[in-house]
């Protein structure tokens, strides 16, 4: 998978959201599972919300694809006022010395015929825009699972380390106290005693750093559920056989078809039918446009009177009322136009050439997508095996180191082992139990890598 994990191993796994969690006050203390943390950074991560504000973008998009259809329709009004020798604008002559007001009124209507299909392949676009960004979201909630997931249990792993570091400390304690009892009685010199101290010095400082690790891998999960204060974070502890008896059975075939339903791979497939639809829409130039528009309109002047004959056959003038002017002034027009392009200074063939590479692109990264994942899924695959086998070695190992030191310690303190001798065996015994925890949580994060694999041919 080609997602930004951040952990310490570099593949983690998805589990079922099963509760939701609820949000901290900076005095609370609550226990988390791995399911709540999902299921909280579901709800209140930023690059979760910021994925999601995307899709509400593209559904606008869509719509405004689907509207391109519809007519455009205006109205407009306009007043005027004019003074000296002014035109009238419903009578289109001049009149001297007087001041005119205007007014004018008129609604219109435009829809475009034909465009060479240019909006229906503008709305299929907008929909493959929209499909690509609810990828995203889901995209967006994989990163963020995988990530929760492999703190959690990098928290986990530090929690162990803290429990064995402490219960080194603390045999090194004891074990200094008796190697001071006997200096004071000259069984062992000095020089023994000083060794065992360092030793514990030793052993603090990897208490120290478990402990540092610990904070700092709170502190990660914390800044992915947007939790302010990581001091309240704590973790439930696992179960005793958290592994299990046997390794998980896993077909090849299955988990690399799987793998190829993930949403990087299925946001590669529709990079190419997005490439394909804009090289469409590029060719769409070639062809004319065709539309339609219609209008109404109407004015009035104060400056135009209204002639009247008198009975005596002379003429007289009188207002002209707005609501008669509006009446007689009234026009529209309905009209047809059509634009060929003709010469366009080869831009409409360029850019069909810049789309017909951009399609190929598509399909190159698409075949590129699925190599890494078909790489990463199988690579996950080899991982996990190896680990279960470093899991079972690491048991034999911590079994006879354990058992390695404890008669070295019965050997010490009979007086037939030196203190060098007993540091040897009880550094071999840390290391051992740093392997065992190394080995187990590398196990769960490759096998619960698989799972997501597999859980993503589900959806």
């Amino acid at each position: 998978m080609r997602c930004r994990i951040i952990p310490l191993f570099a593949a983690v796994a998805s589990v079922p959201m099963l509760f939701g969690a609820t949000p901290l006050s900076a005095q609370e203390v609550q226990r988390w599972t791995l399911e709540e943390c999902i299921a909280y950074a579901f709800e209140h991560n930023i690059e979760v919300k910021q994925a999601e504000l995307d899709v509400q973008t593209k559904r606008l998009t869509r719509s405004d694809a689907g509207w391109a259809y519809a007519p455009d329709i205006s109205a407009s009004s306009s007043y005027s006022f004019s003074s000296g020798r002014v035109l009238d604008p419903t009578t289109y002559e001049f009149v001297e010395h007087q001041s005119v007001n205007g007014t004018s009124t008129s609604v219109g209507a435009s829809v475009t015929l034909f465009n060479g299909m240019r909006n229906l392949h503008n709305l299929e676009r907008s929909r493959l825009d929209l499909r690509a960004a609810l990828l995203g979201v889901e995209k967006a909630r994989n990163d963020i699972r995988l990530n929760i997931t492999a703190y959690y249990l990098e928290i986990l792993c530090a929690e162990e380390n803290i429990r064995n570091a402490e219960q080194t400390v603390e045999t090194l304690k004891i074990q200094e106290e008796k190697t001071r009892k006997s200096v004071e009685a000259g069984k062992v010199t000095s020089a023994d005693l000083l060794q065992i101290r360092s030793q514990l010095a030793n052993a603090e400082n990897t208490l120290l750093s478990a402990r540092n690790s610990y904070d700092i891998a709170r502190l990660n999960i914390c800044q992915l559920l947007e939790i302010e204060d990581y001091t309240t974070f704590h973790t439930v502890a696992p179960s005793d056989n958290i592994l299990g008896d046997t390794p998980m059975p896993v077909s090849t075939d299955a988990l690399l078809a799987s793998a190829q339903q993930l949403p990087e791979v299925e946001s590669a497939r529709l990079g190419i039918d997005i490439a394909r639809r804009d090289l469409r829409i590029a060719r769409s130039s070639y062809y004319p446009t065709l539309s339609l528009s219609a209008g109404y309109g109407s004015s009035y002047s104060d400056a135009r009177q209204k002639m009247f004959m008198n009975p005596d056959g002379t003429y007289r003038y009188e207002a002209y009322p707005l609501a008669e002017q509006y009446k007689d002034n009234a026009s529209s027009y309905i009209s047809v136009s059509l634009n060929v392009p003709i010469f366009g200074r080869l831009t409409t063939r360029h850019n069909v050439q810049r789309q017909k590479i951009a399609v190929r692109q598509a399909e190159y990264a698409l075949r590129t997508t699925e190599k890494q994942v078909n790489k990463e899924a199988t690579q996950a695959l080899i991982d996990s095996r190896t680990a279960w086998d470093k899991y079972l070695s690491s048991q034999k190992y911590v079994a006879s180191a354990e058992e390695a030191a404890r008669q070295m310690e019965q050997r010490y303190n009979l007086g037939a082992a030196t203190v060098v001798d007993y540091n040897t065996a009880l550094d071999a015994l840390v290391e051992a139990q740093v392997q065992l925890l190394q080995a187990k949580y590398e196990y769960i994060f490759k096998t619960e890598i698989i799972k997501f694999y597999l859980d993503s041919n589900k959806k």
